[in-house]
């Protein structure tokens, strides 16, 4: 079985995905295709790797780097009340984080994200939405 975020990655490469966000070193920042969660983005490693520990150490330290400026840049473009992260990988054994902003209005806000998975796909964006989505994010980085 191939993996989706390899496949993903590929895609990203050949510039047949129109997620993408930022391309850093180690990684690629995109939008997610849903917006349940406004500003709602997947941080995945360029490599496959199942286990944070099977990174090597120096790659690790940038790619955190690279973590804590996507963070940013989605706190900045987006004004959560909270960031939500998480880094799961049983349903995809591929290193990536989810950024969930959470806001004041958010009547779930105590509860995770993922309690409202069932209605992701409820809230697909628009090409125009994506674009303009993107580059709030991209406007943001750096």
């Amino acid at each position: 079985m191939t993996c989706p975020l390899c496949l993903r990655v590929e895609q990203t490469q050949t510039h047949q995905y129109p997620y993408l966000i930022h391309e850093f070193e180690n990684s690629y920042l995109y939008l997610g295709e849903h917006q349940y969660y406004r500003g709602y983005c997947v941080l995945v490693t360029k490599e496959h790797y199942k286990e944070m520990t099977d990174i090597p150490e120096a790659k690790r330290e940038v790619l955190f780097k690279e973590m804590m400026i996507a963070h940013s840049a989605i706190e900045k473009a987006f004004l959560p009340k909270k960031m939500n992260m998480c880094s799961l990988g049983n349903v995809v054994p591929h290193i990536h984080w989810h950024f969930f902003p959470r806001y004041a209005d958010d009547a779930n806000f105590n509860n995770s994200p993922w309690l409202q998975m069932h209605l992701f796909e409820t809230v697909k964006v628009t090409p125009d939405e994506r674009s303009e989505l993107i580059n709030k994010v991209k406007d943001k980085i750096f």
